[in-house]
């Protein structure tokens, strides 16, 4: 059975998280992003403390609901789809920003940063520019 208290904070840091990059993203152009080191960092730290807060509600609800072993964020994700948690879509959209956070704190590859990381949805699009 989860734990109401640490599905109550994961979601209170995801929405913190959502309001602040939405508050860059309205207040920052590209052409302010991109040469400012700091203001990509902020950025870039805010998209990996979100997806983080994401990958820790879902390897909490997989392994108290479904019993998995919770070793990797891909996996956990894998399980609530499977489960009918989270749509398929939303799993795929999930394991790309998996993807993008391991590049960014892992440095498992590179991000050029003047191209802009476009991931479309039927919901809409996810974008970032790194």
């Amino acid at each position: 059975m989860v734990d109401e208290r640490v599905v109550s904070v994961k979601l209170k840091q995801i929405e913190s998280y959502h309001g602040e990059f939405n508050a860059k993203r309205e207040t920052l152009s590209s052409r302010e992003l991109l040469p400012s080191t700091t203001e990509r960092r902020a950025v870039e730290r805010i998209f990996k403390n979100a997806i983080q807060a994401c990958v820790d509600l879902a390897q909490h609800i997989a392994s108290r609901e479904f019993g998995s072993d919770g070793t990797t964020s891909k996996g956990a994700i894998r399980v609530l789809a499977r489960e009918g948690v989270i749509d398929e879509e939303t799993a795929g959209t999930l394991v790309t920003a998996i993807d993008c956070r391991n590049v960014l704190g892992h440095e498992y590859g590179h991000i050029n940063s003047h191209r802009k990381y476009d991931h479309p949805t039927r919901k809409g699009r996810i974008l970032m520019i790194a």
